[in-house]
Parts: C-alpha cells; structure tokens; sequence
C-alpha cells in the first residue's frame, strides 16, 4: 500500500528528534555558562521532556491507529476500491487507444487500397477524377478543384477537373508559377489552412468566394506540377491534423502517378508518333486502315484514301540542305492538319509523302480536300521556293475510295498510290482520282 511502508519513516523522525533534544537539555543542564540554580535548570528540563512526550505520544499513537486502520479489513476495502478505480479508468483508456488504433490500422488499409488503385490508371483524365472524387469521400468535403502545370516552358497553370463547382465559377481564379500564394504553397510542400497561414495575401479573396479552405502542392522530382484546392466539409467541421495527414499522402501518391501517367502518354504518343512532323506514322497509318476498312464493311459506308507527295522535293532537299527539307514537311503537317477533319487521320507515309484517310468519305469528299490541300500548299509562302522547277513548293495528289475502287486494303493502297503517280506524270501541283476506266486506258495506251 501507498502509506503503510515496510519502515515508517515518520516514526523515525519522532524518536530522532527526542534524541536530540534530549542531547541539547544534556548541554543545558550542565554549562556552566547559563547562571541559573541547579533546580531552576532540572524543572525547566523536566517540563520540555513533559510536553515533547506529550506530544510524540499523540503523534505516535495517531501515526499507529492508521497503520492498524490500513492494515484492518476496512482500509483493505478503501485500497482495493481506489485500485479498481484506478484499473477501470486505465481500461477505459487502453479501450480508447485500441480503438484509435483500429481506426489507424483501417485508414492505412484504406489507403493502401488507393494507392494501388491510383497508381494502376494511366490515363491522366481517368486518374484525376479518380483523384478528386477519393478526396471528396474520404474527407466528406463539398467540392474541389485541381489545376496542374502541363508544359514547362509556360509558367501558367491549367485548371483540369472541378468536383462540386461549376467550373464558370473558376473563371477569375487562374494561377501562374510567378503568384505568390503559389511559391508560398509550394514553399511549405504541404497542404496549408488559408484561414491560418494565407489570410494576408491579398489573393486569398479569390479562395473566400469559392468557400476554399485548403490548398495543397502536387510536387514530384523537387517540381511543381499542380495545385489542390479543397472546399468546406458537409458537416461545417474545420480540417484537423488528421485530414491533412490523410490529404499529404494521397496527394504524394497521386503527384507521382500523374508523372508516370503523362510519362506512359509520351511513351504511347512517341510509339504511333512521328517524330519530325507530329503526324501518326507509318505502322499506326496501317492499323487505323485496317481497322477503317473493317468498320467500312460492317457498316456499308464509304472510306477515302489520299496520298500526297512534295513536287520535286530532292531538288529542295539538295539545294538548300535537309534542315531546310525538315522545315517543309513539318510546314505541309500543320497545313494538313489544319484541313482535315477531327475524324480524319493524317499521317507520314514515308519520306516526303503524306497520307488522309477519310471515313465515311466517297469520291466527292476526296476531291474537295485534294483540292483544299493542293491550294493551301501552292499559297503558302515557303523559305526560297522559287528554287523548285515550278517556281514554287507543290504537291501532288492521289486519292482512291472503298469500295468503289477497291476490294482489299492493299488494292486501295496500291490504286491510291497509281492516282498520285497519274497526278504527277501529268505536270504534278494537281490531284488525280483513281478510275477503273482511267486505269484501263492507261494501261492499253501503254501496250
């Protein structure tokens, strides 16, 4: 027990102190010094020794009533009620800290499972929404927004998804690299309370009209690649540590696989790409073809095929060197590009020829792009092309449909491929489409 110890060292003081002063009326009793009869000092001495037995009687029989009292049934019974006290509050404790933990134990569950989940998509879109709506249930927050810096040359930052807003409400609210609560955001490298560290950048208002509460960093590789904007939880709660713990970890998560997801696009892109000219190239040209036709025969409809070719592109090429060849074909991209339709696909076909094809296109359509692109190619004010046969950069164009004129994908192929030769041998800068009756002309003129 607590008070009743093995030695009583209260007890102890007690017979210490009448020790001692029994030693200092010793000293008094025999000085010579202290001028008082023999008597006087023995009554004084007798009457002290009176009063401190007195005294330490009581002190010693009180002291010995409550170790009899502690070591009696009833003082077992108060000890043992203050113990069992003192063990259910300790339960109730261990119950609370079991429980947090539990708690704990389930989050990081739930967290892992997100991890994996995030980390699995590879298509940037598919993985921000993802993203947003996590946040939204896990933190139970009315909306959210997410802006990310896509291209490294421009210090803006693009706003890509909204939850719970209506993204005309974030027309004033843009970001640059340059903004201070930016660098300030970025700075910290974790998600920031406006109401606590932000209210005294004149910015903040912003945030006030679109009730924004917290705004985290997306940093991967010691780089800003976007910035989070969390509204208001449902319950009107404020963000405890808890939630910016949790918004940290999913954010670090997510910030590195939207690096790996843009990376797996680049990767994708530069697979089906071609390189000088940004066009699709040649072995995804194939692909989409073969899948065209296909789809051309379970629907019955129509699909085009041009093929086009720079006039005299070696003598360009020779003349002025292959930078300057470079800078053509990537000029006639764009200006393809900007002819055909967003379900057309463009593609280099191979050193200096371009192909189109036309879904869902017959003979007419075919004509009137030749013709569009044949004319945005002559107007086009090319560096030196007056050095070219003709006096200006040209090209020529073949174009064959399916399936008028051919029954397989290597037929429209080849018949495409003779169309362009026709324009060619006929003074090239012109388009030819491919005609059975043409053809057989042609062929018996040449027998």
């Amino acid at each position: 027990m607590e008070d009743a110890k093995f030695i009583d060292y209260r007890t102890i003081y007690l017979i210490l102190f009448l020790i001692v002063e029994s030693l200092l009326l010793g000293i008094f009793l025999t000085s010579s010094e202290i001028n008082i009869p023999l008597y006087a000092k023995i009554s004084i001495i007798a009457l002290v020794l009176l009063v401190s037995a007195i005294v330490v009687s009581r002190l010693l029989s009180a002291r010995i009533l409550l170790l009899t009292d502690e070591m009696t049934e009833s003082g077992v019974t108060i000890r043992t009620k203050k113990y069992r006290q003192e063990i259910d509050s300790t339960s109730d404790q261990l119950t609370l800290v079991n429980r947090e933990l539990k708690r704990r134990i389930y989050d990081f569950h739930n967290l892992f499972q997100i991890s994996i989940d995030l980390t699995s998509i590879l298509e940037v879109d598919n993985l921000i929404n993802s993203y947003l709506n996590t946040l939204i249930g896990q933190l139970r927050i009315k909306n959210t927004f997410l802006y990310l810096h896509d291209d490294n040359s421009s210090a803006e930052l693009t706003m890509m998804k909204a939850k719970g807003v209506d993204e005309d409400e974030l027309s004033n609210l843009k970001f640059h690299i340059t903004d201070t609560i930016v660098k300030e955001v970025f700075q910290k490298n974790q998600p920031v309370i406006i109401a606590d560290e932000l209210t005294s950048l004149k910015e903040i208002e912003k945030f006030r009209m679109l009730d924004a509460e917290v705004i985290t960093p997306l940093i991967h590789s010691h780089k800003l690649i976007g910035l989070l904007i969390l509204g208001m939880k449902i319950n009107g709660e404020p963000y405890n540590q808890t939630d910016i713990e949790m918004v940290t970890l999913i954010t670090n998560i997510v910030a590195v696989a939207i690096a790996n997801a843009r990376l797996y696009e680049k990767v994708k892109e530069s697979s089906i790409t071609d390189e000088l000219t940004t066009l699709f190239n040649y072995r995804y040209f194939r692909i989409r073809l073969r899948d065209e036709v296909f789809r051309s025969q379970r629907t019955n409809r129509p699909i085009s095929l041009i093929i086009l070719d720079v006039d005299n592109f070696k003598n360009y090429n020779d003349t002025l060197g292959h930078p300057a060849g470079d800078q053509v074909l990537k000029q006639i991209a764009s200006i393809l590009k900007s002819c055909i339709r967003d379900t057309d696909v463009g593609a280099r076909y191979g050193g200096e020829e371009f192909c189109v094809i036309m879904p869902e296109e017959n003979q007419d359509g075919a004509r009137a792009l030749c013709e569009r692109l044949r004319q945005r190619v002559e107007d086009y004010p090319f560096f030196k092309e007056e050095i070219q046969p003709l006096g200006k950069l040209t090209v020529s164009l073949g174009a064959a449909t399916y399936p008028t004129d051919a029954a397989m994908i290597k037929e429209l192929l080849v018949r495409a491929d003779k169309a362009l030769y026709r324009a060619k041998n006929n003074g090239r800068n012109q388009f030819c489409i491919y005609s059975q009756a043409t053809d057989k002309l042609a062929e018996a003129i040449r027998n």
